[in-house]
């Protein structure tokens, strides 16, 4: 967004009633000085020689007018419509020429927040047509690898079995493994990333599925070194979308902190219930110590294009916040290409934060990252609140506990 260095702007209005009213003054005032003149200095006293004094005098207040209209009014609309005529014609980089009156500056800064709007609308379309065209080309290439990879990865269970006792053909034969694992998990990804929409959502607690995730992979030692804070509403607030999603959502985020601090740190994930006035506004950030601070960021232009595109009056607000190095504000949209990491070479494959974002979409949300208050980043998730299911529709309850049938858990794209 274009910034704009604070010019004290006065009224419009304001301005020109005070000049012409001076103007006024000084016609009917230099008027009344020549027809009081002597006899003596004005030679001829008739009507006519009084009408050419009114005229001379009325033309004259007609020229300053024309003066003070031009150069309040006349030339910075002009230059206002050429600034406009230049951006129509393709020059989105051009912007309006700074108002000093507050009416011209109400007509001038709309039309720059529609240019910086078409820019991101074009910047967004790029990347929307891109990212499909990722996601077609990754369903072909997983379905292609996939199947002789398989065969692969059976014929080394085979060759193990056969060289025992051979330890260089064992250790050659375990490389050819743990890269074959590496290209599975890739394909695993690129089918994730292009999996299709979610046919069938139904209404799936936020709050229950973000413990469940921590719980995942607190039982797996993740978190061993690191410090997991839950700052939830502690009831039930449901989306639309389909539950193993949304696991596979928090996984990748949380696995996406562990990785950014290096397996040390502090990860605090927050739910709110948040109305959609608030969100229009700029966030008051507090620093890690509670005390309250500056505004840091002002709304996020991904949030502002999600608000206008839907009509949710109470939106379900996620931040998963790190104490790693953060990201830049260059990388902030990069981060959720796929294949895009700043991981080490093998540490990652970059389609964690890429699966993010084809499910939040998927889910009718949005995502974006800024500056955590804990020094690291902070991912923002916006979601519509969907009403909670029906308490007629669940089946009755027996006085017998029916088993819990074994839930599949998504595994953590790195």
């Amino acid at each position: 967004m274009t910034l704009r260095t604070a010019i004290p702007r006065r009224s419009l209005r304001t301005e020109l009633l005070v000049k012409l009213a001076l103007l006024l003054a000084v016609a009917v005032l230099l008027l009344l000085w020549l027809i009081s003149l002597p006899r003596q200095l004005l030679t001829v006293r008739d009507p006519a020689t009084l009408v050419t004094i009114a005229i001379a005098d009325i033309a004259l207040f007609v020229v300053c007018v024309a003066f003070v209209l031009h150069r309040a009014l006349i030339r910075p609309l002009r230059e206002v419509a050429k600034a406009a005529e230049d951006i129509a014609a393709g020059n989105l980089a051009g912007r309006m020429p700074p108002m000093t009156t507050h009416e011209l500056h109400h007509v001038a800064a709309p039309i720059d927040r529609l240019t910086e709007r078409v820019l991101e609308d074009q910047a967004q379309l790029v990347r929307t047509e891109k990212l499909a065209s990722i996601g077609r080309l990754a369903a072909s290439v997983a379905h292609e690898i996939g199947n002789p990879l398989g065969a692969i990865l059976g014929h080394v269970h085979v060759m193990r079995g056969r060289l025992e006792g051979r330890t260089d053909a064992l250790e050659a034969l375990a490389t050819v493994e743990r890269e074959s694992a590496r290209i599975q998990r890739i394909v695993r990804g690129l089918l994730d990333y292009a999996r299709a929409r979610p046919s069938a959502p139904t209404p799936v607690d936020v709050d229950d599925v973000i413990r469940s995730a921590v719980d995942l992979l607190r039982s797996q030692g993740l978190f061993a070194t690191v410090d997991v804070e839950l700052e939830l509403v502690n009831q039930p607030l449901h989306v639309s979308g389909e539950r193993h999603d949304l696991e596979q959502m928090f996984v990748n985020l949380l696995v996406n902190a562990v990785d950014a601090m290096n397996g040390r740190g502090r990860i605090v994930v927050r739910l709110e219930r948040a109305a959609r006035f608030t969100l229009r506004e700029p966030a008051t950030r507090r620093t890690a110590d509670g005390a309250q601070g500056i505004i840091e960021h002002p709304p996020s232009s991904r949030a502002q294009r999600w608000l206008a595109s839907h009509d949710a009056v109470e939106i379900a607000k996620i931040i998963v916040a790190d104490s790693g190095p953060g990201v830049s504000r260059e990388l902030a949209e990069r981060i959720f290409d796929p294949f895009f990491t700043t991981k080490p070479a093998g540490k990652g494959t970059g389609l964690g934060l890429a699966i993010v974002s084809r499910i939040v979409e998927n889910l009718h949300g949005t995502v974006w990252v800024t500056t955590a208050r804990e020094g690291g980043a902070a991912f923002h998730l916006l979601f519509p609140i969907v009403a909670s299911p029906v308490e007629a529709t669940r089946p009755p309850r027996t006085g017998r506990r029916r088993p819990t049938p074994p839930v599949s858990r998504p595994r953590a794209q790195r």
